[in-house]
Parts: structure tokens; C-alpha cells; sequence
């Protein structure tokens, strides 16, 4: 595995993608996450009333902020909110099970990342359809500890990998890695600077 960031053209930019991409869960991690090597965040924690400010701190420590739009308190699951997001707080795209907020996002120029849960086979197979319709940035696994499953996912799938979800062992990472994922993202705090 190389070590540092992967290049990965998006939209007209290059997103400089570190292997491990801190998910920040409570407001309480956030000054860890801004020490993290890596240049992306996964902010799964805030409110409508403090978002913007999270978000504002991110940005100042030079961090790409992707919002997880469906675990932000007093947002509606809408264009408006997308919108605030994207006008109001700055963030640089979302994250989101959600197709319709991600197809609105889309339109609206934000950067997208599809979460796909990988309950069972239905799922595997609807999420991947849905991918290839969308086309999002990344495609989020969860949980990403199922090397056999992302080798098959990036056997299937032409667009970029993310593992996320119960990734809590350094092994556990390099193995998603070697499996073909791009990067992954774990709120576990001990993997944020392994590389």
C-alpha cells in the first residue's frame, strides 16, 4: 500500500484523498480530527444550531467537510437544507442514504457520497444500481470490514470506494485497502494518524 494521499479527480478538482478519513461523531473530536494528516472530514454530529460553526473551524484547519446530512438534528431531509449547507455553512459536499437528496445535491454542485449498508444481497444490489445511476463521488460501504465484499463491489462498480463502518483495528484497514477501497472512514480516533 502507498503511503499519503491518493489523488482522486472530482468535479473539476482534485480531492488529495489521505487512507484514513476521520468520522467525527461528537463535537468533543473535533480538535483531534483537525491534527488528522487527512485533508477530508466526515462530520456525522451537529445540530442546525451549531453546524455552521463545526463546520467554519474545519475549514479554518484547511479540512474538506463532507456533511452526513441524515444525522445532522433540525435539518429537513430537503433542497433548502442542502442549500444552507452549501450556501449558508460551506461545507464541500454530503453524505447520505437518502437517492433524492443526493440527485438535488448533484444539481445544486456539491460533491456526493452514496452510503450503502450491506444488510444482504437486496441491498448490495440496489445500492449498486442506484451507483451507477447516480454516479456519486464515492460510494460508501458499511460495514467495511468484509474485504471478499469490497473486492467484489470494485469488480462491479467502475466509480470509487470508501470502507466505512466497524473499522476499529489497524488490519482491519489495510485490509479494506488491499481489497480495492480508496480510503476509509472510522470515528475510531486511534486509526486517524496509522499511515
Amino acid at each position: 500500500m502507498k503511503r499519503g494521499s491518493v489523488e482522486i479527480p472530482r468535479m473539476g478538482k482534485t480531492m488529495n484523498l489521505y487512507p484514513v478519513i476521520p468520522a467525527v461523531r461528537a463535537e468533543k473530536d473535533i480538535e483531534e480530527a483537525l491534527e488528522s494528516p487527512s485533508e477530508v472530514i466526515f462530520l456525522l454530529t451537529g445540530t442546525v444550531m451549531n453546524i455552521e460553526e463545526i463546520v467554519y473551524k474545519l475549514k479554518n484547519g484547511k479540512k474538506e467537510v463532507f456533511v452526513h446530512v441524515d444525522l445532522v438534528k433540525g435539518l429537513s431531509l430537503d433542497r433548502c437544507s442542502l442549500e444552507f449547507l452549501r450556501e449558508i455553512v460551506g461545507v464541500d459536499g454530503i453524505i447520505s442514504t437518502h437517492i433524492h437528496l443526493l440527485k438535488i445535491a448533484r444539481k445544486l454542485g456539491m460533491r456526493i457520497i452514496q452510503r450503502v449498508f450491506l444488510v444482504d444481497s437486496g441491498a448490495l444490489e440496489s445500492g449498486l444500481a442506484q451507483a451507477e445511476d447516480l454516479e456519486p463521488d464515492f460510494l460508501e460501504i458499511l460495514p467495511g470490514i468484509v474485504p471478499e465484499f469490497i473486492k467484489e463491489i470494485t469488480k462491479r462498480y467502475s466509480g470509487d470506494i470508501i470502507a466505512g463502518g466497524l473499522i476499529r483495528k489497524k488490519e482491519q484497514v489495510f485490509a479494506a485497502l488491499e481489497a480495492g477501497a480508496k480510503a476509509i472512514s472510522t470515528s475510531c480516533k486511534d486509526l486517524w494518524k496509522i499511515i
